[in-house]
C-alpha cells in the first residue's frame, strides 16, 4: 500500500491543504470582485494600495488580530497572508477562470503545512 505522498505523486495531484488554500483564495477573489452576493466590507478590511503604492496589489486585506485560535482558523483570517502575497497580475484578472489558471502558476507551498 502506498503512503499519501506517494499516491499524490503517482496521480500528480495536490494535497488536500493546497486544494483548500486555492479554494479559499478563489472565494476571496470572488468576494472582493463582487461576483458573490456578500458585502466584502463586512468581512474584510482592505487597504487601497493605489493611494499608497509602496508594494503589493491594490486589493490587499488587513490581517485582523486574532487572540483566539478558532478565530485565526476562520475563513476570514486563515489565508490573508497568502492572498496578500499574490502578484498583481493574478489578483486583477477579469474572470474567475483566468484567476484560477494564473493561481496555479504561483508557488503557494510556504502557506501550506506538510
Amino acid at each position: 500500500m502506498l503512503h499519501y505522498c506517494e499516491r499524490l505523486n503517482k496521480l500528480e495531484a495536490e494535497t488536500l491543504e493546497m486544494r483548500r488554500l486555492k479554494l479559499d483564495l478563489v472565494m476571496y477573489y470572488n468576494i472582493l470582485h463582487g461576483f458573490v452576493d456578500i458585502d466584502a466590507g463586512s468581512l474584510f478590511d482592505t487597504i487601497n494600495c493605489n493611494v499608497i503604492r509602496n508594494r503589493g496589489h491594490p486589493l490587499r486585506i488587513v490581517k485582523q488580530h486574532c487572540s483566539v485560535n478558532c478565530r485565526s482558523s476562520s475563513f476570514v483570517c486563515r489565508n490573508v497572508n497568502a492572498w496578500n502575497s499574490l502578484p498583481e497580475h493574478v489578483v486583477n484578472c477579469k474572470t474567475t477562470t483566468t484567476f484560477k489558471r494564473k493561481l496555479s502558476t504561483v508557488d503557494l507551498t510556504q502557506f501550506v503545512n506538510f
